[in-house]
Formats: structure tokens, sequence, C-alpha cells
């Protein structure tokens, strides 16, 4: 027996993500297929909780006591029924026990499926290039004309061309003038477009001109660059197999759900 009220939790739970998801969907199909999908989830939750109810074998009671004190110290003694609480607990293990017992057999991924997986989501195990930049900057001021500051920037730019230090010159100047201003090692993503734009398309040594963000003003210095590279496959093999067993449990507990389905008599109340 399916509880209207069960799926009407479960659709407000979905709501926030699946309107996000799919805000250009239609409304009317929209609320029919977020209320389809809340009634699915309950069905093979109750399904679950169902098969895991027939499990003869007790739950250990160490196992329920130590779920319980941790239930305690995380919530403290608001005046919950710890009988009540302690049944939920042992519901919960149930299920968990079940979970692993069906997921438990599944196969381990071959080689071949190791680097079938890796070179699928090779965009993911992929370090983006990166660049080592030093800057400094003369951030916007109210009480600061833009020309003035511009201005200035283009006498320290003229330094540097000249052959002044770059780190002296930051610690001198510099709105920002920790570290020299060396920026360390970063991708894409990191900085604000603008900065970035310049900074990835400058050679190593290279010194850039004087160019705007929104933050101020910027004279930057490339000292290295790292290219685009795709991590060795024996770098990334312990994640690819924890992934691809997680799908084999999936897939596992999919399969069991829908024996379930199989069997069941699935009534709304």
């Amino acid at each position: 027996m399916i509880n209207e009220e069960a799926i009407q939790a479960e659709v407000e739970k979905l709501r926030p993500d699946y309107e996000s998801l799919f805000a250009e969907q239609p409304e009317a199909e929209q609320q029919k297929q977020l209320y389809e999908w809340s009634r699915e989830n309950v069905i093979e939750a109750v399904l679950l909780r169902q098969a895991a109810g027939r499990d003869e074998k007790s739950v250990p009671s160490e196992a329920v006591d130590r779920a319980y004190r941790q239930f305690v110290n995380q919530n403290g003694d608001k005046g919950a029924d710890e009988e009540q609480v302690r049944v939920e607990i042992e519901n919960r293990l149930r299920l968990e026990r079940l979970i692993q017992k069906v997921t438990a057999n599944t196969k381990e991924p071959s080689e071949k499926d190791i680097r079938r997986y890796y070179d699928k989501n090779a965009d993911r195990f992929t370090i983006g290039e990166s660049v080592r930049a030093w800057h400094i900057v003369k951030h916007h001021k109210p009480d600061v004309d833009a020309d003035d500051m511009k201005s200035r920037m283009q006498e320290i730019l003229k330094e540097l061309q000249n052959g002044a230090d770059f780190d002296a010159l930051a610690r001198q100047h510099s709105d920002c003038p920790e570290n020299g201003g060396d920026l360390g090692y970063f991708g894409r993503g990191r900085m604000v477009p603008e900065f970035e734009d310049v900074v990835f398309a400058m050679e190593t040594g290279q010194i850039s001109d004087v160019f705007r963000t929104d933050f101020g003003y910027h004279i930057a210095m490339v000292t290295d660059k790292k290219p685009r590279i795709l991590c060795p496959v024996d770098d990334v093999r312990e994640l690819i197999v924890r992934e691809l067993n997680a799908q084999a449990g999936q897939k596992a507990l999919e399969k069991f759900i829908d024996e379930q389905k199989a069997k069941a008599v699935i009534e709304d109340r």
C-alpha cells in the first residue's frame, strides 16, 4: 500500500532540484513527471524495506546501541521516543544489510572495462593548462583619478622594460605586494576572465602591457606555463575502479528492485 502523504513528502523533497533542472519544461508536464518520479521513489523504498524486514536474522543489539548513542550525540536528548528511535535504527540497519548483500557479488571491473571508462571520460582525467604569473596591481579608488593611476602604472612598466626587478617593484608599488606579486600556478577559472585572457595568451618570460579589470590596473609577468595533460591511467585507476564498482552495485540494486516489483501488488491509498 502506497501512502499519498509519503508521495507528497517526496514531491516536496525533490521539487527544488527538479525545478532547477527542468525549468524549461511546461508546468503541467513538469508537475506530472515530478509526481511520477516521487511515487516511483516511494514504491522502491517500501519494497526495499519490506524485503529487508523479511530477513529473519536479527540485527546485533550492539549495533543498535552504538547507532543510538551516535543519534543522541548528534541530536541531544530532545524528548525523542527512545523505543521508536531504536526501531527506526534497526530498520535502517536491516536495509543497509540488504543493500550490502545485493551489491556484494558484483564482478570486479576488468582491465578492458577500466580502459574503456578511462577513454570515455578522458576530459575528467585531464589537468588543464596552467600558468605561473606575477602581477602588480593598483586597485580602483574613488579618491584617485583613473588616468593618473594608469599613468603611474605606465611608469612602472617602463622601469620593468628597462630591467628593474619585478619582485622589488611589486613589493614597493603594488596594492597586493605579498610574495612580490607571485600568484603561483593557476588554471582557467581561478582568476577574473580579463586577467586570464591576458596571461594565458602570454609567452614564458613575457611582461604584459598595462591592462584593466574590474579590480584595477595590472601588469602581469608569466614565468612558466604547463600544457593541458591527460593523467596516466594508473594515476586514476583506483578512482575508476571505485566508480565502476558503484555503477555495478547500482545496477544490481535496480535489478533486485525490478524483481520485487514484478512480484508485488502495488495499491495507492
